[in-house]
């Protein structure tokens, strides 16, 4: 792992950036704001919610679009792209006016398209492609980004909210994603064109000596729209964006409803990023050892287990271990999956065939504040909520665990 890391430094430590800049469009940091934008912008509680769940519906199909194009796109213009983006919709979220708070739609949709959506798909994409007998590792480690932000921003946000107003903290946000990481990314991509080069000239020889087998066959989104384990893979593939955005979106009425402080469970975030960034390198070195599809049933049960502690106990402890088991699942589950797209369908179109499914994650997570802000608000206990969502994971499991039978068999007669 050393030796590959040392070898990788600079290509991994793109992944591992560009994953990092990917928490200013994440549901976990902008929700740390929602207090402060919707008291100037003079916003309930339920224009917020749907101003937020519309704009990550519609940055869900857009992503199909432009996820596709890091197929055709050199990374290093796509990346640039990208970020100015994501610049340019922290500068406006800082500088919306008071009195025309529907200009916060846009803004979302941009926050949620270049933040959840591009940014993150352009780390695990680069990975998953130019990376091929230690993918998993690679993915891993990558996704490391994410988890350094989910550990660090909650708290140093709140620290600079004591400090500045809400607006300059985006502004701030805006140069490090044009003064820093824009710089940052042209040194780490240096050399890419040579990498690129032997990339498709590796596509090129296996595709000759393997012609005719499905096991390397170099599948296009139109190929993968016809194949059935894709649509089996769709319930399991949004079940942890659907359920975590929706409990972490009204966090503040569950963590009520159960006695508990806000102070404790924000606490917990830590335990939460922590399990995470275990379970994410463990699972890139079995990824390595087994191949992702192996390992494809095995997050969804995990995450269930977290569930109950929620659905189930009053006492302080289910927090912690609700954090930890969702951390292990989280962790686990985007290292298995991001690594399963190209161990499948190959890595030539593999920016297209990740977007799709990217946009299946943006779309659940886009409906859960809704509906579970629409149960909240007919008296619908937090309990029963869990429920529901323990018995949709029982459910996407099984749909996972036959896909995983059909593409272990096309492998088997391949």
């Amino acid at each position: 792992m050393f030796n590959f890391i040392l070898t990788n430094a600079r290509f991994l430590a793109f992944g591992f950036v560009v994953a990092f800049a990917s928490s200013f469009g994440q549901t976990f940091y902008v929700s740390l704001f929602s207090e402060e934008i919707r008291t100037d912008l003079n916003l309930s509680h339920g224009d917020f919610g749907a101003f937020y769940s519309f704009a990550t519906l519609i940055s869900g199909f857009a992503v199909i679009w432009f996820g596709k194009q890091i197929d055709h796109m050199d990374l290093r213009a796509y990346s640039y792209l990208v970020i100015l983006g994501l610049c340019t919709a922290t500068l406006g979220l800082a500088f919306i006016p008071s009195g025309l708070p529907y200009l916060i739609f846009p803004i979302f949709f941009l926050v949620r398209l270049c933040g959840q959506g591009l940014m993150s798909h352009i780390s695990v994409t680069a990975m998953a492609r130019y990376f091929h007998d230690n993918r998993g590792r690679a993915i891993s480690i990558a996704s490391l980004g994410l988890s350094l932000g989910e550990a660090s921003l909650p708290l140093l946000t709140i620290w600079m909210l004591s400090l500045l107003d809400w607006r300059d903290a985006w502004i701030l946000n805006a140069g490090f994603l044009g003064l820093i990481l824009m710089p940052l990314v042209f040194l780490l991509l240096r050399g890419h064109s040579e990498r690129d080069a032997r990339m498709n000239e590796q596509i090129k020889s296996q595709a000759l000596a393997s012609a005719g087998r499905d096991d390397h066959k170099q599948w296009s989104r139109r190929d993968v729209l016809r194949d059935k384990g894709f649509y089996l893979m769709l319930p399991g593939l949004g079940t942890l964006a659907f359920i975590v955005t929706g409990i972490f979106f009204h966090q503040i009425h569950i963590v009520t409803s159960k006695g508990w402080s806000m102070a404790w469970f924000a606490g917990n975030f830590t335990v939460y990023a922590a399990m995470i960034t275990i379970s994410a390198v463990m699972a890139g070195a079995l990824v390595d050892r087994f191949g992702a599809l192996r390992l494809l049933v095995v997050h969804i049960p995990v995450f269930l287990i977290g569930l109950l502690f929620l659905g189930v106990s009053q006492d302080l402890y289910a927090a912690t271990l609700f954090m930890s088991f969702i951390g292990i699942s989280v962790g686990f589950g985007s290292t298995v999956t991001s690594a399963i797209w190209a161990e499948v369908y190959g890595t030539r179109h593999i920016g297209a065939i990740r977007a799709m499914a990217m946009s299946v994650s943006v779309l659940a997570s886009a409906l859960s504040p809704a509906l579970f802000g629409w149960l909240f608000d007919r008296e619908v206990s937090p309990e029963v909520v869990v429920l529901g969502c323990i018995l949709w994971c029982v459910f996407a499991t099984f749909c996972l665990w036959c896909a995983q039978r059909q593409f272990l068999a096309r492998r088997k007669f391949a």
